[in-house]
């Protein structure tokens, strides 16, 4: 089955510096990537807690065309990026459409590389986060979607599959061990995916169900194991929940957060779960807390690419303050493992 989509990019607005901490020419390459080195090296975090919540606090009002948004780079300076929600224009015949902002998180490579925009607007040179707009071109699309009792049904029969599966088997003996924590008072996951698409379009999979099942299993194995009468809450962020993902997930304990809302929900009680992102949850997570679980994709010597890439600072976090569990190999999650913060480990 073919579904016709419209064009979809992603923009940047006008920016500009409107604080500067220094009055100084904008470095040149070599100079920007060797400060980008020494803020790693000397434990400047990229993407500091108070930032996003800055951010956060600006974009959950309501803003109109023009209005600006600040946000502070790494170098004191804040950039004023405007708005451009509602602004449409003709491209090729075919009317273009603003969204509203959103936040583009700029990997340490990525920055240290300047294809975080630093390279045309030298203004960003050290801006970790920008603000960025889904522009669409063409007709809204017509894509099909599941009901949301299909939903329900096909949630409740991949946790009934899951929970009778090896795998989770393996995994449940993990958590009922001695080696792992037991003061975990939330769970927060990104990037699993919408659950909407039925099976005849192409490329979706049940990659997402199974993962949200994954979440409903592990949030009721930890409440069994804590013994209290309170529910431990399970949130998620994905920019990709359909309507359909909204109204189901709240009846299965899960609570649907919007960006950046799930990263300033993460505190050192928490079990954090990320599958193929397509943002670096990774960067983020270790520079806004020590979680006492992460289950993510594997870090690994030399991974530096992709969109969650590990930098130097993920792998030297997750070598010193945590060890790593098997998480078999299963087709819906890949190559992850479950780490375990080294000081919960009796």
């Amino acid at each position: 089955m073919t579904v016709e989509q419209p064009m979809q990019l992603y923009i940047n607005g006008p920016s500009h510096c409107v604080a500067k901490p220094h009055n100084t020419a904008p470095p040149r390459p070599t100079e920007a990537q060797s400060q980008i080195d020494h803020w790693l090296n000397t434990g400047k975090r990229f993407f500091p807690r108070e930032t996003i919540r800055a951010i956060h606090d600006q974009l959950r009002v309501p803003l109109s065309k023009g209005d600006k948004i600040l946000v502070k780079a790494l170098d004191g300076a804040v950039i004023a990026f405007e708005v451009r929600t509602g602004h449409t224009r003709e491209i090729g015949r075919q009317p273009e459409t603003i969204g509203k902002p959103f936040i583009r998180y700029i990997s340490y490579e990525s920055l240290r590389a300047g294809r975080g925009g630093g390279i045309e607007r030298p203004h960003l040179v050290y801006c970790t986060m920008i603000i960025q707009h889904a522009a669409t071109t063409g007709p809204p699309p017509n894509i099909p979607r599941r009901s949301i009792n299909d939903i329900h049904h096909t949630l409740s029969t991949a946790r009934h599959i899951w929970e009778e599966s090896a795998v989770w088997a393996q995994i449940k003996t993990t958590f009922l061990s001695a080696r792992a924590p037991t003061n975990i008072t939330k769970i927060i996951g990104f990037a699993c995916g919408t659950m909407s698409y039925p099976d005849e379009v192409p490329g979706s999979s049940y990659n997402s169900i199974f993962q949200h099942a994954f979440l409903v299993s592990i949030q009721h194995l930890l409440q069994d194991k804590s013994r209290s009468n309170e529910q431990i809450p399970c949130s998620v962020q994905d920019p990709a929940y359909a309507d359909g993902d909204r109204a189901v997930l709240p009846a299965w304990g899960i609570n649907v957060l919007d960006d950046p809302q799930g990263f300033l929900e993460i505190n050192d009680d928490t079990l954090v779960f990320s599958s193929a992102p397509d943002i670096p949850v990774k960067q983020i997570v270790v520079d806004v807390a020590r979680p006492a679980v992460i289950i993510w994709d594997r870090v690994e010597d030399g991974a530096s690419g992709g969109t969650d890439p590990d930098s130097p600072r993920v792998r030297q976090v997750m070598a010193r303050f945590y060890q790593a569990l098997e998480f078999p190999i299963e087709e819906h999650f890949g190559d992850m493992v479950i780490y375990v913060r080294k000081w919960d480990i009796g």
